[in-house]
């Protein structure tokens, strides 16, 4: 079964149901918070950063930063860096020379959420962007289709998002190409979209904040399909890229 969580407010629910049940229902999870968090996670590990630890706040991140210094403290409120911090949630902050050999704690308005929910949805936790679609989907393809995938959207402020449901969108057409998985409405919905625009289409709400915010450099990297292609994966509450 492949399930689409179309936001982290729908993510918190399906959380508190399963804890009633004492159990993960999924296999396996794939978060997905294209504009921007994800996509700038696989930046950072791309261009050979050890490491992105996801924090739900801003004093997790202080904290962190404090008993280990040598870390750097990245993250956004309301699109734009926190105040004090290194870097923001621009995948374009995220250059080689910046990130090699570095660990990143990050906080964003929803996709470190995301991704800690989809931690206590699932067994295993992968990361998904545009910039690394096909990686995702060859390590899902490993599966068969009795394993029950949850694709978390983080959205946008508890919302859908537009962007975000293309990714997931794209991820389940490819997945189902050559091989049949029940599909709850959520991923139809999303893969009917997918296959309506058959190319990235960056025009949702978020995408248009981030434009009036000088962001446009980062809509245009976020869309680069296989742009970055290795896979991303949440172990023990670090994201590391998987050789």
């Amino acid at each position: 079964m492949i399930y689409t969580i179309l936001s982290s407010r729908e993510a918190q629910e399906w959380i508190t149901e399963q804890r009633k049940l004492c159990v993960k229902q999924f296999n396996v999870s794939v978060v997905i918070d294209v504009l921007r968090a994800t996509s700038t996670v696989i930046t950072a590990l791309s261009n050979g950063a050890r490491s992105v630890i996801p924090v739900s706040n801003i004093e997790e991140a202080l904290e962190l930063k404090h008993r280990h210094p040598e870390y750097i403290i990245a993250g956004e409120r309301g699109g734009q860096r926190i105040e004090g911090f290194q870097l923001g949630n621009s995948p374009t902050e995220y250059a080689e020379a910046v990130v090699r050999d570095k660990t990143i704690v990050l906080t964003t308005s929803n996709g470190t959420n995301a991704i800690i929910h989809a931690s206590n949805l699932a067994e295993r936790v992968l990361i998904a962007s545009f910039l690394n679609l096909t990686t995702v989907v060859h390590e899902l393809a490993g599966y068969d289709s009795s394993t029950n995938i949850a694709i978390v959207c983080a959205g946008n402020n508890g919302e859908i998002s537009y962007e975000d449901t293309q990714v997931a969108g794209a991820i389940i057409s490819k997945l189902t190409k050559n091989r049949a998985h029940y599909l709850s409405d959520s991923s139809k919905i999303a893969m009917k979209l997918w296959h309506a625009l058959k190319k990235p289409n960056f025009s949702g709400e978020h995408a248009k904040k981030l434009s009036q915010l000088g962001f446009d450099k980062d809509l245009e990297l976020c869309q680069k399909v296989d742009y970055m292609p290795i896979l991303a994966e949440l172990m023990d509450c670090k994201i590391i890229k998987v050789e």
